[in-house]
């Protein structure tokens, strides 16, 4: 198969934004291989030389976002408490702004959304655990029951945002949340994580 040219999209990158286009449109249970040949321009030969089936490229379109340095620096922003509201409302407007992260937000949106699938879903909040893990640099294995069961919460709400991410994430509705506790309150929740002792129980003691 010919390589690309310099600045043209490969034979996979077609077929990912076909993918990406087809989730806009239907739920992804119901994308198949001519869905995504036509759209892309390709055909099956193309795409059986890439990729077995319909979740082996869904896959890699996600690896794709997963794998984006700016997503995972804004799925870790959301924790942070160390910058005071301004530079917090500063960040969130500029993201707005940033149409590469609008791009993927949206995309992010649609794994989430009625458009994705429980397998995908999970996938996702798999990584926005892994990465809020990772920023308070917590082993999984070290979090006891109660901290697991506030995690399951906080990463399951993190989805439902997602989900109207494009309804959610607009400059008037980010100017005012910059303004209210909510994001304190959603770092704090999260950052209690660090804790070793069982927020449940206020690592007191249970009574007999």
């Amino acid at each position: 198969m010919a390589r690309p040219k310099t600045g043209e999209q490969g034979a996979p990158e077609k077929m990912q934004d076909a993918l990406w286009q087809l989730l806009e449109l239907k739920p992804y249970a119901q994308i198949t291989i001519s869905d995504v040949t036509r759209l892309s321009g390709l055909n099956r030969s193309a795409f059986y030389y890439h990729y077995g089936n319909i979740p082996e490229l869904a896959d890699d379109a996600i690896a794709s976002i997963y794998g984006d340095p700016d997503i995972t620096a804004f799925i870790a922003h959301i924790i942070q408490q160390d910058e005071g509201t301004d530079a917090i409302r500063d960040y969130a407007i500029a993201s707005i702004a940033s149409p590469q992260r609008i791009a993927s937000i949206r995309r992010l949106a649609l794994i989430a959304g009625p458009h994705g699938s429980t397998g995908l879903a999970n996938q996702l909040k798999t990584h926005v655990i892994e990465i809020w893990l990772a920023t308070l640099g917590r082993d999984p294995a070290t979090l006891n029951p109660g901290q697991h069961i506030l995690l399951e919460f906080a990463s399951s709400g993190m989805l439902g945002v997602l989900a109207k991410a494009p309804e959610v994430f607009t400059p008037s509705n980010i100017e005012w949340l910059s303004h209210s506790v909510l994001p304190t309150i959603i770092a704090q929740l999260i950052n209690s994580l660090k804790e070793q002792n069982d927020i449940t129980a206020g690592g007191s003691t249970p009574r007999p």
